[in-house]
């Protein structure tokens, strides 16, 4: 039996990649956040400009989230154990599903251009993801290809390929939602809008990578449904104020 856990400088090693891919987000969503909030309010009675309130509460909200963020991502990453017996391949992680798959189930291995490996199985939840960042990596990239040869495609969902273009089409389709007045523009941008954020839900949902946490949070995305859908009911059916 063979175990392979993470090196002890390998959250370091990917920390610096996780910020550069969270942040701009992050700060993206806050600007449309704030934008949509301004022009729904904007010329109202009681408009006042609360913008030197708001902006220091979500700079320090954004700094606290990320600070709590990155050590949770830390203990579930430093948490990865992989484990090897003469018929059977075990992931264990902390909060997260145990995934085993017995080496004759096994569809393919994948080896990606960041060093990292997917392992397939029959099933389609049947996903171990080895991060490039695990110990004795030589002896197990030699022990994976006595298993089977290594694929050569991407090892990344779509979800996962195109995470972030998908997240900024999200958001600008949230901003004409919210602030378009057009009712083409609203029903084209709210029918896409519901779609991708009820697919990315259950493909959350029903991934057996992502931590019960993560998991648990998916579900205040069933607000921002009930939200978009009541905005398009007021907007397409003209019960608005004048």
């Amino acid at each position: 039996m063979q175990y392979y856990k993470i090196r002890k400088d390998g959250f370091k090693q990917i920390k610096k990649q996780m910020l550069i891919r969270t942040l701009p987000m992050i700060l993206i969503a806050v600007t449309i956040g704030i934008t949509i909030s301004s022009i729904n309010t904007k010329g109202t009675a009681d408009d006042i400009n609360v913008l030197p309130i708001i902006i220091p509460f979500v700079a320090v909200t954004v700094c606290l989230g990320l600070y709590r963020g990155l050590n949770r991502q830390r203990n579930l990453f430093e948490s990865y154990q992989l484990t090897l017996t003469n018929n059977l391949i075990t992931r264990e992680q902390l909060n997260t599903p145990t995934i085993s798959i017995y080496f004759n189930e096994i569809k393919e291995i994948i080896k990606s251009k960041n060093g990292s490996f997917s392992i397939r199985g029959k099933d389609p939840t049947d996903l171990i993801i080895i991060p490039a960042q695990i110990e004795n990596y030589i002896e197990l990239e030699n022990t994976l290809a006595q298993i089977k040869s290594f694929a050569k495609k991407s090892s990344k969902s779509f979800l996962q390929k195109y995470s972030i273009a998908i997240s900024l089409f999200s958001l600008t389709l949230m901003l004409c939602v919210y602030t378009a007045t057009n009712k083409i523009i609203v029903a084209f941008s709210g029918t896409f809008l519901l779609a991708i954020v009820s697919w990315s839900f259950y493909e959350v949902r029903k991934s057996r990578n992502i931590d019960a946490k993560t998991k648990r949070s998916m579900w205040w995305v069933l607000i921002l449904l009930a939200s978009v859908i009541g905005v398009m009911l007021i907007k397409l059916t003209g019960v608005q104020k004048k």
